[in-house]
């Protein structure tokens, strides 16, 4: 399953899970027609599309209760919301803060609870987390997300630990700006300038590292966090 699949990241997710022969459900919220248009660029067939709004604790329930099975989940999904500090009043400051962290994290760490049940009776799984460099450089302009990516960061490492034992294993990417529709109006020359190779990542390349965590042979990966970035933020 890839969450937050109607374009952007997650389709390229889902398109090379379904070149490598997989099944793939395609989650979304409210683009039903980019989620269908997913559907229709994948290859193979038997792929499914799946609504629910990752934000509310009881929709994730009756999401994994309606799977027989699942082997990976690719939380993509997210949502970002960039604003000058001094603009916001103490409600609107709020009210970001709850909409983020309850998208971008508790979503997550609910979906993670909940297909963690089912993955340890079938004998274990996978989870891909889609962070960002913003949980480890910053984000004074969407603090909540930055915040939130962090968090995400440290949940899956501790499931990760927690999981283990369960032959379930987790791992983050942490991309820099993606050439996607969401970001086409924000990245300019002083972006990709950020990287010395002048670009930005393309959807595909985030999409293959994904893949390539969830194929076998990574389980000693577990807890990583992998920077798809090209060198525009380094830590070490």
């Amino acid at each position: 399953m890839v969450t937050g699949a109607s374009g952007g990241i997650g389709q390229a997710i889902a398109q090379a899970f379904a070149e490598a022969n997989g099944t793939v459900i395609i989650h979304y919220n409210s683009n039903q027609s980019g989620a269908n248009d997913t559907l229709v660029s994948l290859s193979g067939d038997e792929h499914t599309t799946i609504q629910a709004d990752l934000s509310d604790a009881k929709a994730i329930k009756s999401l994994v209760t309606s799977l027989d099975t699942i082997d990976v989940v690719v939380n993509n999904a997210a949502v970002v919301e960039q604003y000058d500090f001094n603009a916001l009043n103490f409600d609107q400051w709020r009210d970001v803060w709850n909409r983020t962290i309850s998208a971008n994290l508790l979503g997550p760490a609910h979906l993670m609870f909940c297909v963690a049940k089912v993955m340890q009776k079938n004998g274990g799984g996978k989870f891909v987390n889609i962070s960002s460099r913003g949980a480890f450089r910053g984000e004074p302009k969407a603090p909540a997300y930055g915040a939130s990516k962090a968090g995400l960061n440290a949940l899956g490492q501790s499931m990760a630990q927690a999981l283990a034992k369960d032959n379930i294993f987790v791992y983050t990417i942490a991309p820099g700006f993606v050439e996607t529709d969401r970001v086409k109006d924000i990245v300019d020359d002083k972006i990709r300038a950020q990287s010395p190779l002048n670009r930005v990542a393309k959807p595909e390349e985030v999409a293959q590292t994904a893949l390539w965590l969830a194929s076998e042979g990574n389980d000693f990966l577990t807890g990583c966090i992998v920077d798809v970035n090209g060198a525009s933020y380094l830590r070490s």
